[in-house]
């Protein structure tokens, strides 16, 4: 074998079999231990190829209960199959030589249940399921092997009337399905009734289809479970729960068409007996007698009285009278059971409740003694990350936290992982260190939570160690999402909730990685790497990350340039996606966002629903609802749907989401309440400080407003707070100053409203009406379809300072039903109506916007002089601390 695989020195024989060899190895390049087992046999007619194809087609399933096949060597004659080397005993020797509870054995056959439905959900079927291929280590974990034989579970195959059912006779007869022994096509059904004699001689202690102790033949055996019934567990098991006994059964119906249980639904039912018989246990244990008195404390003759107690029920003696006070407490009992069994029930109902995660992916890090080129090790990091990122989308009840999100903490806080856990609500946070060479990765996943003694600080879960050889990218993808899911012990369904992965070539995800490097990780996107993208989706339709990847390209570079070719492109490869894709929540996930950046509101309400049926996680939905009420102007119904989502995941985004909600519907007061919790966690957060900035600024702080501003600007240089500047400066009667910062803003965002309307005022307030009206007018043209509340209430003061009483008017009516509580809404108002001279309404908003909190040094602008005359403007500055404002 040495010379046949360089690359691996055999050490010793592990065992063999019909089928051939099994030997215990080393691999040499990546310095692990593998198990090599060499295919032996003579098939005739090309049925060594059949077996290389199904091989290597099960390379692709990826599962802690399945051994690994890392590869497949064809040497002409034979098949050597390179596998996972997993030091235990079969499952027969096993149960030989240790004693096994009856909860012990439904734990190793929930952990058989997981592993087949892990093949099965890749369309794999074993074909030899038996006591012999499933291997069991000292600590009780479970592993199937021998997939040697395995018959992918293809129409293709199944209809072909060829080898694909002769091949089946490389199975043990006594383990054989009834269609398998009579050569009939085979789906995954077959696998359960193998299952089922496996469970049933497990729990019985005898095989269902034998007679007595002298079963017969194998042949004899083979015709029994193709004509005869096995006799119920129930009689062989007398104390063993219902549950259990029917469920062995129901494994072994013989017609395959009434044989509908899956081994996901075995899987759960076993969960539930066996969290039902711990709870009974457990129970049982809180009644006991002397329980609550420590064993050294009586006598040491009552101390096996007290252990014998522990461990059976007292007996009465019989036809004694029940004393008088057992009976009146018969009905208090009989309470107590019942209110007993309502508590099992609804923790039965808890436990069955797979806690949600929200996870953060840190970029993995490489030590300072890697050696690897640069290139290269953007591309192994970058492969290694997205595999995690992947990973995590594609487990129910897992959530990724943004990068986005994590860059914006990461940024303010470089160092302060627990900081970032507190900022982001993780529940989980999954670093990666790297030390690389030109050939190989030393690659370390550590899970962090919060340490249960001191929640300042973060505990390690779990780690996993590993070598990622780097010639091969999809191979440090699919070990990546296996190392990850084993960092996940408890959570039986990582990576297996959504689409099954297929084999990909590897040059097309060598591209793919590389590619992903460049958008993802330096921030270099095009429309050429659009055109790449599209291009090795076409050869490679099933590089389902690829999606995602050209999703956020295409509506990012349609944000740079209002390009709605990048719209038409990404709808035409959605629609090309294979049906695996197109009918997936994350295709549903892709059209909300195509829908709602293409304006369409219905749609994207639709896709929402079809996330929805899909399996989308509570906290997508949230997000997709909140950000549609956001987007249509209603924010009292944004601010809850972000506060629901706060409750699943108590984050500073989401705070600052609620803040924001909370600002755009004029309610300051709750704004700043949301934006000081926020604060209270990231003080240093600039989002969380802009936001703070704005609001001093609607509330009239002008001191405050402007001396944050000025250090705004002048490390960021942005636009919209240059043109806040400016706002502040006019509001403090420094014109001068206000047109320089208004100008500066325009020359940046030549044709954003806001700076158009802001400059138009200070030209109109400084006497240049000619330039105003000419900045009016642009900023009509630009808001005049638009229908969110805030363009509305722009375009109503651009109306009115243009003379246009009825546009101006129908604007704002159109804003106050959108959002009739805003105070910006009603600030607006009173400006229309001021301007229009018609005071009363004039007055009546301004009481109502000074009431939702509108700063009341905002009346000092000259477009509400006219109101001096009136004594109730004059009551209200009064009132409001600005009782100098008409003696101005």
């Amino acid at each position: 074998m040495d010379n046949q695989l360089p690359h691996y020195s055999r050490e010793r024989l592990l065992g063999e079999g019909g089928m051939g060899k099994v030997y215990l190895a080393q691999d040499n390049q990546l310095q692990r231990q593998v198990a090599i087992k060499e295919l032996t046999y003579q098939p005739k007619d090309g049925e060594v190829n059949h077996a290389l194809q199904e091989a290597r087609l099960l390379a692709r399933v990826n599962h802690a209960n399945i051994i690994q096949i890392y590869n497949v060597h064809d040497e002409g004659d034979h098949i050597s199959l390179v596998m996972e080397y997993f030091n235990s005993k079969t499952l027969t020797q096993f149960l030989l030589e240790s004693y096994c509870t009856l909860v012990k054995k439904l734990d190793l056959l929930q952990q058989l249940s997981a592993g087949l439905a892990a093949a099965h959900k890749s369309d794999v079927i074993h074909c030899d399921l038996k006591p012999n291929n499933i291997l069991v280590n000292a600590q009780g974990l479970l592993k199937i092997t021998d997939f040697g034989i395995a018959l992918i579970a293809s129409n293709e195959i199944n209809n072909e009337q060829t080898d694909s059912t002769e091949g089946m006779q490389y199975g043990s007869l006594l383990y054989m399905s009834p269609e398998q022994i009579q050569k009939k096509p085979l789906d995954y059904r077959s696998d359960i009734f193998s299952f089922g004699i496996v469970a049933y001689q497990l729990m019985v202690g005898s095989h269902p289809f034998t007679l007595g102790n002298n079963g017969g033949s194998a042949t004899d055996i083979a015709q029994r479970i193709c004509q005869q019934t096995p006799e119920h567990a129930k009689n062989l098991m007398l104390n063993a729960p219902s549950a259990l006994t029917d469920l062995l059964m129901e494994m072994l119906i013989q017609p395959l068409e009434q044989r509908t249980l899956t081994a996901s639904a075995i899987e759960n039912r076993l969960k539930h007996i066996r969290t039902a018989l711990i709870q009974a246990e457990i129970s049982e244990q809180a009644t006991i007698p002397l329980s609550e008195v420590p064993l050294g404390e009586l006598p040491l003759s009552a101390q096996l009285t007290a252990n014998e107690y522990a461990t059976q029920p007292i007996q009465l003696a019989e036809n004694l009278p029940t004393p008088w006070f057992r009976q009146s407490n018969i009905a208090i009992t009989s309470m107590t059971i019942l209110c007993i069994m309502l508590i099992l029930l609804y923790w039965f109902d808890q436990t069955n409740k797979v806690e949600s995660k929200q996870v953060v992916i840190l970029k993995p890090t490489l030590s300072d003694s890697s050696i690897m080129a640069p290139m290269q090790q953007d591309l192994v990091t970058s492969a290694v990350e997205d595999a995690l990122r992947q990973a995590v989308i594609n487990t129910k009840d897992m959530y990724l936290i943004s990068q986005r999100e994590v860059n914006a903490i990461t940024k303010a806080y470089p160092d302060d992982l627990n900081k970032l856990r507190q900022a982001t609500g993780a529940s989980d946070i999954i670093s990666t260190e790297l030390e690389c060479d030109n050939n190989r990765c030393k690659v370390s996943f550590s899970r962090l939570v919060a340490n249960v003694n001191n929640s300042d600080r973060l505990a390690v879960k779990s780690e996993k160690n590993w070598l990622a050889p780097i010639d091969r990218f999809s191979a440090v993808f699919s070990t990546s999402q296996t190392q990850f899911a084993a960092l996940f012990p408890e959570h039986s369904e990582v990576n297996q909730s959504a689409l099954v992965q297929r084999p990909i070539n590897e040059d097309d995800y060598r591209d793919y990685i590389e590619l992903y490097s460049e958008i993802k990780g330096h921030g270099n996107y095009s429309a050429d790497s659009l055109d790449q993208l599209e291009a090795l989706l076409t050869r490679s339709p099933y590089l389902y990350a690829a999606y995602g990847l050209y999703r956020d390209t295409a509506l990012d570079l349609y944000m740079d340039s209002k390009d709605k070719k990048y719209f038409q492109q990404l709808e035409q490869l959605l629609q090309n996606s294979p049906p695996e894709y197109r009918y997936s929540v994350f295709e549903a996930i892709d059209r909300f966002w195509l829908a709602s950046d293409m304006g369409q509101v219905k749609a994207a309400k639709l896709q929402i629903t079809e996330a929805k049926k899909r399996g989308a996680d509570g906290l997508t939905i949230l997000g997709f609802e909140a950000f549609m009420f956001f987007s249509s102007g209603k924010y009292q119904q944004a601010a809850d749907s972000y506060a629901n989502a706060f409750k699943l995941r108590p984050s500073t985004a989401l705070l600052n989401n609620i803040a924001f909600s909370y600002w755009r519907l004029g309610d300051l007061t709750k704004a700043e309440y949301s934006l000081n919790e926020m604060l209270e966690i990231v003080p240093d957060n600039s989002i969380a400080q802009r936001l703070q900035v704005n609001i001093w600024l609607m509330q009239g702080k002008l001191e405050l407003a402007i001396s944050a501003y000025e250090k705004i600007v002048i490390s960021l240089n942005n636009s919209k707070d240059l043109s806040n500047l400016s706002l502040a400066y006019g509001l403090n009667k420094q014109y001068i100053k206000s047109l320089e910062f208004a100008h500066k803003a325009l020359k940046l965002s030549p044709k954003h409203p806001v700076n158009l309307l802001n400059l138009a005022d200070i030209e109109m307030i400084l006497g240049n009406e000619s330039e105003a009206i000419s900045l009016y007018q642009k900023v009509v043209i630009i808001l005049a379809d638009k229908d969110e509340v805030k363009s509305l209430t722009y375009l109503a003061q651009a109306y009115g300072q243009l003379k246009q009483a009825n546009l101006a008017i129908a604007a704002l009516t159109r804003a106050q039903a959108l959002a009739p509580e805003n105070g910006e809404v009603s600030y607006s108002s009173a400006i229309v109506y001021s301007l229009l001279k018609e005071n009363a309404s004039a007055l009546h908003h301004v009481k109502k916007a000074l009431k939702d909190h509108i700063g009341v040094v905002w009346f000092n602008l000259p477009w509400f002089d006219g109101l001096c005359a009136e004594f109730e403007f004059q009551q209200l500055m009064k009132k409001y601390d600005n009782a100098t404002r008409c003696s101005i």
